[in-house]
């Protein structure tokens, strides 16, 4: 009896044994398929936010590319006249050019002395100008020194007002860094004031 007893113990023993080992078994079955499973989602997800945020990025950078090509180039380009000299339908000379893409031309005595200059936009309201060369070099013009004028200084600045009119402030040319004295009021009747759109 004490044999059969025995026996009964070790084989339930080894039933109960094989039972867990093959809910252990199962177990792990179950865990790694859920570890899978969570790994698949975590991938997933992690693609959808790199995604997303890939796209975010995108989105952001093609709106602060729009908003700087707005703020570079702005609604600001365009033709203006000097308020007071709207007489000068024809911009023979108090006109203004706004133009960040290429050159334009202004005048510093009517029918005589034009000048090409370039804008350089510093910030919202803040616009430099500078000398680029003689329009077209007529007698008068050949008594200016053009060639001795720097052209990495600005000769003007113009700002933004609120009402979309501009202020042009005329500093002058510069010969090596010092205003060219004998020069400096060119310009100065006839571009400084502000201008409003033509």
């Amino acid at each position: 009896m004490k044999f059969k007893l025995i026996l009964i113990t070790i084989g339930c023993f080894f039933i109960l044994s094989s039972c867990k080992n093959q809910d252990s078994d199962k177990n792990q079955d179950s865990s790694d398929k859920n570890s899978e499973s969570v790994t698949d989602i975590e991938k997933s997800a992690s693609e959808s936010l790199t995604e997303s945020g890939n796209n975010k990025d995108h989105s952001r950078t093609e709106s602060t590319s729009k908003t700087n090509s707005k703020e570079s180039t702005g609604t600001i380009e365009g033709l203006y006249i000097r308020i007071g000299k709207e007489a000068d339908r024809n911009c023979e000379c108090y006109c203004l050019d706004l133009n960040f893409t290429s050159n334009s031309e202004l005048c510093l005595s009517p029918d005589n002395i034009y000048i090409n200059v370039k804008f350089e936009r510093i910030n919202n309201n803040l616009i430099n100008v500078f000398l680029i060369g003689p329009s077209d070099i007529n007698s008068e013009e050949d008594k200016i020194p053009w060639d001795k004028f720097d052209r990495n200084i600005r000769i003007a600045t113009i700002t933004t007002l609120p009402n979309g009119e501009l202020d042009l402030d005329w500093l002058g040319f510069s010969i090596n860094g010092d205003l060219a004295m004998d020069y400096a009021i060119l310009g100065k009747k006839t571009l400084e004031g502000k201008f409003k759109r033509k």
